[in-house]
């Protein structure tokens, strides 16, 4: 034997060995007997799954439908790792958390919470480790404009991925790099899957498989790593999660009362103007000219980052958000979000994924070199600076432009320095 594939066997032992002994002390469980297929099951469509060297390995094939290869315990609360790969042509697979298979949702078609694993050319938008409602809302997080994200994932190599779901929260990290942040309670407990693709792609570059190793899970005793400063994606209506709060956001509605809001002209909410219904402030639309009836901010703000979701009432509303603000009626009030959310739209969505919905998430972000990005959706759709003699502080409006109704709910803060 040679010296250099001795010491690798070596390595490879030691290895295994430093994972069992961690598995045992540290209250692990293997999700995967490295044997057979004892737990596992596979799901809409039967797809090769086959057992090579202590991998779980799955194989693409020519049909149309996904299929998945499940256990058959479901988790609520865990944290999953385990270590990942793909052939260089697998397109792009993805490991299901939370996930259902029940007659009555789409014939038993698996949904739930994906965490995305692609292998797309490095010119187009990598997004492993985002994350995904399978066969529902589609993308709940996506990584945008950000390298170091983006390239965590490591094409044609080993990956160790870590998944905390606790909670309404679920965390990822590639390779010890934070990836994304969700919150959302819609399904809270489900089986853990992996997806196998079908369709062109397998005809045009042969079957492609994934492989999976040194799975191991958590269910007791769960301790979440410490927060840090990704942004968050909370699909839970007027509430903050604990990452936002240590990032400094405060919330400024509480899908309840007016408390943080007041009229332009006045200190009360407008007759038949603006309203507070099913968790949301809904601004009514203007029936001539310019309307006063908008929801304004109580205090002013600085730079800041805004977030916010909101709704449309029908093809011609725009959500109008306009800032520093010196809060008297006569100011003018450009839809200095809103515009370029609708543009965006119209050219866009045809080309991006997921980009628009019943509620979005906008984000501004206003820095204090008077440089400011808008957000839709996890997409960054513009960029500017704003004139160094304008003002650097002022309130937040929420307005309704153009001839349709726009509700917003989820308004959080925190100010940049």
């Amino acid at each position: 034997m040679r010296p250099s594939l001795f010491l690798s066997l070596c390595a490879f032992v030691l290895s295994v060995s430093s994972f069992a002994q961690q598995s045992a002390t540290d209250n692990w469980q293997s999700l995967f007997n490295g044997k057979d297929l004892t737990g596992w099951q596979i799901l809409n469509a039967q797809y090769t799954v086959e057992v090579e060297n202590g991998m779980l390995v799955g194989r693409t094939g020519s049909g149309q439908d996904n299929g998945y290869v499940c256990t058959t315990q479901q988790f609520g609360d865990f944290i999953l790792e385990l270590e990942f790969k793909t052939d260089l042509l697998l397109d792009n697979t993805g490991i299901q958390i939370r996930s259902l298979s029940t007659p009555e949702y789409k014939n038993g078609r698996v949904h739930g919470f994906q965490i995305q694993v692609e292998n797309r050319p490095p010119h187009q938008s990598q997004w492993n480790g985002a994350q995904y409602d399978e066969a529902g809302r589609g993308f709940l997080y996506i990584i945008e404009d950000d390298p170091k994200r983006q390239k965590a994932y490591k094409q044609n190599q080993w990956n160790r991925i870590r998944i905390e779901a606790i909670g309404t929260s679920t965390r990822v990290w590639i390779n010890g790099i934070s990836i994304s942040h969700v919150i959302d309670d819609d399904i809270l407990k489900g089986m853990i899957c992996f997806q196998l693709h079908g369709g062109a792609l397998v005809a045009a570059r042969g079957q492609q498989s994934f492989y999976v190793r040194n799975m191991r899970i958590q269910t007791e005793n769960l301790k979440a790593t410490p927060f840090d400063d990704i942004p968050v994606a909370n699909y839970v209506p007027n509430t903050l999660s604990g990452q936002e709060k240590s990032q400094g956001f405060e919330l400024l509605f509480d899908g309840k009362s007016d408390k943080n809001w007041r009229g332009v002209a006045s200190k009360t909410i407008p007759t038949n103007a603006w309203k507070i219904e099913d968790g949301a402030i809904t601004i009514a639309a203007p029936t001539g000219g310019t309307s006063q009836a908008v929801a304004m901010t109580e205090k002013q703000y600085g730079p800041f980052e805004l977030k916010f979701d909101f709704k449309i009432h029908g093809n011609d509303g725009i959500a109008g958000i306009g800032y520093y603000s010196d809060g008297k009626a006569t100011t003018k009030r450009d839809a200095l979000y809103g515009k370029f959310a609708i543009d965006s739209y119209k050219h866009r969505a045809k080309v991006e994924r997921d980009m628009w919905r019943e509620w979005n998430l906008g984000v501004i972000k206003a820095f204090p070199d008077n440089r400011v990005e808008y957000w839709l959706n996890g997409y960054k759709i513009q960029e500017y600076y704003r004139n160094a003699d304008q003002a650097s502080k002022g309130t937040i409006i929420l307005d309704a432009l153009g001839t349709d109704t726009v509700s917003y709910r989820s308004i959080k803060i925190r100010e940049l320095k």
